[in-house]
């Protein structure tokens, strides 16, 4: 694939990332500089054929449709039906955003309730904004599709003042427990999702030493403990001498930082033959940076999101993996978590979506072109309804 058609999908699909609202660093008003650093020292743990067929087996499972079963505990949302549900995005023009907030608005209607998006363009103001025109409508539920609750606090004690819970959605790691003040939670895979894309590297170098190159974005709120996860599954699983390095680009940058940077990075080590972007829309930009200072190496990308433009990149081999996600299983679990708060039924376990690997060998079933809802099978909806009580 050229680099014109590469960074011609780049701009198409970049504002289908899923994880720009999660910042950790509220306080941060400027994207970070690239910051290139050596993340660990040649592993020191040798592995042998024992956990390379393990790293096989684990990315191979995943590779597998999710199940539909152990959705949670049953619950009846028939007395729920013609409540308002109230949702805020971190910004109603990403595309993610789009996807997402209708895909909760048909779940939503289809167990009854009444689903309003408020068009949040992710400032302060506008969420505040959100928040009140909430409260006005007696909404009997608010969605934090993307704010972060931490940021939140005199807005989430009038919401608790007049009655209404608020949920998070998909913007914590289901290792984390629910804040204290609120209670529902869907959960995200993030570091399950990283520790797949460790695996099939691993696997796919089939004993050979993984010298890696990891991509974070750390103003991002899982990018520490993906980064974390990756690391770690390199230091127990790959063969002695692997490596990661560790390179940094904010959000807003990734367009104009990430491939010169992955550029250097490539020249300065030449041993470097897999790069990590924790998230997908990352991997549109550091392709041609491995074409243009690495066109001779066999260097593969891994990833996570499940963007289409990203997985339509693998057949042509530039991306090898992404462990994906499907935005309609993603916003039934939403819903779910939506319908037990104002149920004020026990939590659900598990309480996050799943996830899937796609590489050379499936992605034909994700359709052609790829798109978000495939890949997933078809069984889950009815599942979700028949959990309900109304199927």
């Amino acid at each position: 694939m050229s680099t014109q058609r590469l960074m011609l999908a780049a701009f198409a699909a970049a504002a289908a990332l899923s994880l720009v609202s999660c910042s950790s660093d509220s306080d941060n008003t400027s994207a970070a500089s690239i910051d290139a650093s050596s993340a660990s020292a040649p592993s020191a743990e040798g592995s042998g054929s024992g956990s390379i067929a393990a790293a096989k087996a684990a990315c191979d499972a995943a590779k597998e449709l999710p199940s539909a079963t152990d959705l949670g505990t049953p619950i009846d949302v028939k007395p729920l039906a013609g409540k308002t549900v109230y949702s805020i995005p971190i910004d109603v023009e990403l595309e993610w955003s789009k996807v997402g907030e209708q895909a909760m608005q048909a779940v939503a209607e289809g167990a009854g309730l009444k689903f309003v998006t408020f068009p949040s363009d992710g400032s302060p103001a506008s969420v505040e904004l959100g928040f009140r025109q909430a409260i006005d409508a007696n909404a009997s539920a608010i969605v934090l599709n993307g704010p972060l609750p931490e940021t939140l606090s005199s807005q989430l004690d009038e919401a608790a003042a007049a009655g209404i819970p608020v949920i998070p959605v998909h913007i914590s790691d289901h290792s984390e427990p629910a804040l204290p003040n609120l209670p529902y939670e869907a959960f995200a895979p993030f570091q399950d999702s990283a520790e797949l894309m460790a695996y099939c590297a691993i696997a796919d170098l089939d004993g050979k030493p993984l010298n890696a190159l990891i991509i974070e974005a750390s103003e991002t709120g899982p990018s520490a403990g993906m980064v974390k996860a990756m690391q770690n599954i390199i230091a127990a699983t790959a063969p002695v001498g692997s490596t990661t390095t560790v390179i940094d680009s904010q959000v807003g940058d990734w367009s104009t930082e990430v491939q010169p940077a992955v550029e250097s990075a490539l020249l300065a080590d030449p041993g470097i033959n897999i790069v990590l972007p924790i998230f997908d829309s990352m991997a549109l930009f550091a392709a041609p940076g491995i074409q243009q200072a690495a066109p001779d190496r066999s260097i593969g990308i891994y990833s996570f999101n499940g963007t289409p433009a990203v997985m339509e990149l693998i057949p042509e081999g530039v991306v090898r993996v992404d462990v994906a996600e499907n935005p309609h299983w993603v916003a039934h679990v939403n819903i779910d978590a939506v319908l037990r708060a104002m149920l004020k039924a026990p939590p659900s376990i598990p309480g996050r979506n799943p996830i899937r690997v796609i590489d050379a060998s499936n992605v034909a079933e994700t359709g052609n072109p790829p798109q978000f809802d495939q890949g997933f099978g078809d069984e889950y909806p009815a599942a979700y309804q028949r959990l309900w009580g109304l199927g």
